[in-house]
């Protein structure tokens, strides 16, 4: 029996899944093949009911192939992840979310994961301004290698594989007209592209 599961009987067999369905939070669940198979009303409400389609087709297009392989990730390695992708809400739009993902096991073996969504924390990555060439993925490559992050750290971080992080920096180098990472870093704080974090963060 889970900590949690001996704290739940202790209070005479509390209902978990009742504060699920009330958290305020967008929660949900996929099954072993992506396939989403329940949300609670927060998320229902922000995104619509998606109950019975792959869970990877919630994001932007150009993010599907990269939301599946993280599925597949988590439900082979049994390791939760957190990530960070644009979220078709019910009005349309695209709107970036911080993911958390936690496999669900059942004797053992991974049979779906639990995932919660929050908006964007405001530090990190802005935007793409207006007439950028960069991308929201390359800017948050970028804003890492601004903190001092190595390749590999940025491929944990955002949970990418290492030469998908090299192939954004190397188009980050291209689109600044820089030669080395620090030329780059330099080049996006003069243009507002990153912040700095405060000095006692570094």
């Amino acid at each position: 029996m889970s900590r949690l599961a001996a704290e739940l009987d202790d209070l005479g067999g509390a209902d978990i899944t009742g504060a699920l369905e009330e958290l305020p939070v967008r929660s949900f669940v996929v099954d072993g093949e992506g396939v989403v198979r329940w949300q609670n009303a927060a998320s229902l409400a922000a995104i619509g009911d998606w109950a019975g389609r792959k869970w990877y087709e919630v994001v932007s297009e150009n993010q599907t192939q990269e939301l599946e392989a993280v599925v597949r990730r988590i439900i082979c390695s049994g390791d939760p992840a957190e990530l960070t992708f644009d979220v078709r809400e019910s009005g349309g739009v695209t709107v970036p979310r911080e993911i958390s993902a936690a496999p669900l096991r059942e004797g053992g073996a991974v049979v779906g994961l639990f995932g919660v969504s929050v908006p964007v924390r405001s530090q990190g990555a802005q935007p793409p301004p207006e007439g950028s060439r960069l991308t929201r993925r390359q800017l948050e490559v970028l804003q890492l290698l601004a903190e001092g992050k190595s390749t590999q750290q940025i491929a944990d971080e955002l949970v990418l594989s290492k030469t998908t992080v090299r192939n954004h920096i190397a188009h980050v180098l291209a689109n600044l007209g820089a030669h080395t990472r620090v030329q780059a870093v330099i080049a996006a704080i003069k243009a507002g592209l990153v912040r700095l974090p405060p000095p006692e963060d570094r």
